[in-house]
């Protein structure tokens, strides 16, 4: 009985290791991916980093069972705001990268451009 343990115990440890492993590499991943995006679109990475947001099961382009995870990041467009992006990564591969739409202008009643409806 004490070999069947150490035995579960041993899978259950090399399971954990590899999920920690695997979790590295994929947030390294979404982390280039990230600030790639941000500087291909002329945009400020917030922070450096991605946090995870969701983890589930999803089956790869291959129809193995793996892991799908999904990655939240904020970046700035005039360094005066805070917007979020997010990338979604199954097993080693980019699947989909957001971002907000863009901010409008702020409308300014003070224009003089702006039509006014008391005159």
């Amino acid at each position: 009985m004490g070999t069947f343990s150490a035995l579960n115990v041993l899978v259950l440890g090399l399971l954990a290791g590899w999920l920690w492993y695997s979790g590295l590499k994929a947030r390294e991943l979404g982390t280039r991916v990230a600030a790639e995006t941000c500087r291909r679109q002329g945009l400020q990475l917030l922070d450096g980093t991605v946090a995870l947001r969701r983890l589930r099961p999803a089956r790869s382009p291959g129809g193995w069972l793996t892991l799908q995870r999904t990655y939240q990041f904020e970046y700035s467009e005039d360094h005066n705001n805070r917007l979020r992006g997010f990338i979604i990564i199954t097993a080693a591969r980019v699947e989909v990268v957001g971002l907000a739409p863009p901010t409008a202008p702020e409308f300014s009643p003070e224009r003089s451009d702006t039509p006014r409806l008391d005159s």
